[in-house]
């Protein structure tokens, strides 16, 4: 038989469920920013025409559908 007190049984009661919540809400953090990530790379704005579209390829510079320039994932950065 196992030998626990009653302070032991609580701790154990209430202390490895709180673990356990605290890594599903650590691990559904982690893949929520992934998400939000990735849908961000997907969002492009064409720093010559300033048309916003989304591009889901992998290529590193997809051209603009209105202009065909090409233009740069993530964030838009200054022309100068």
């Amino acid at each position: 038989m196992i030998d626990l007190t009653i302070e032991e049984l609580i701790l154990w009661m209430v202390g490895v469920p709180l673990i356990w919540i605290g890594m599903y809400l650590l691990l559904y953090q982690i893949k929520h920013y992934f998400h939000r990530r990735q849908k961000k790379r997907e969002i492009i704005t064409c720093r010559i025409c300033g048309n916003v579209y989304r591009d889901t390829s992998r290529e590193k510079m997809p051209p603009c559908p209105v202009c065909d320039r090409l233009n740069y994932r993530g964030d838009p950065r200054r022309l100068g």
